[in-house]
């Protein structure tokens, strides 16, 4: 009789302690990531030289093109910061339009470029329209609907000598329609003018 009550708690000691030992071992896994996530943070994972990043239309042509000398990419937000970039977009129903910068940031997976530090948008003539030169700090495009614009003071000039400026700019390169939010002051040239003007009678 005492050999079996001392086998029965002995046994009983014995499961409670395998039971102890998993209701620790669960508590702990539980508690404490074993494998916690990855931080993401803003620290480059990959630099490429003479970069280019080129958008293509649905039937396959090249209609928009961002180049590089450098590019550093970003995992965290996969954005790519660039140095001196040269946006082009041309499109055969289109002016041309030339881009640059001091540096520029693109994101959004290309759907967005953000140029700073001399921006410079220079809408080459096609057609009967003029030569147009942007100049601003910083400046936001829309490759896919190619469309430029910035809340900061901006200079528009034309191949003729008239300029405008003001607060704040959007330009729609498919309609080609120019908008100057605020503060706006004009000069035209007296050609630009005479031009403008109705025809005597």
């Amino acid at each position: 009789m005492r050999e079996r009550l001392t086998s029965s708690v002995a046994l009983g000691l014995l499961l409670a302690l395998v039971v102890g030992t998993w209701w620790a071992a669960d508590y702990a896994q539980r508690a404490i990531p074993i494998d916690p996530p990855r931080r993401l943070t803003h620290e480059m994972d990959a630099f490429i030289d003479r970069f280019a990043m080129v958008q293509i239309d649905e039937t396959g042509v090249a209609n928009a093109r961002l180049e590089s000398p450098r590019a550093v990419h970003y995992p965290d937000d996969d954005s790519y910061e660039v140095i001196t970039p040269r946006a082009v977009s041309q499109r055969p129903d289109r002016s041309i339009t030339v881009a640059t910068a001091d540096t520029g940031v693109m994101d959004q997976d290309g759907e967005r470029v953000v140029l700073s530090g001399n921006v410079r948008l220079q809408r080459q003539n096609a057609d009967d329209t003029p030569d147009l030169l942007i100049e601003t700090t910083v400046l936001t495009l829309l490759p896919e609907q190619d469309v430029a614009f910035t809340d900061q003071p901006a200079t528009i000039t034309r191949e003729d000598g008239s300029r405008m400026s003001g607060i704040g700019m959007h330009y729609d390169n498919q309609t080609r329609r120019l908008r100057v939010e605020a503060d706006t002051r004009v000069k035209i040239m007296p050609r630009a003018a005479d031009e403008a003007a109705p025809p005597h009678r």
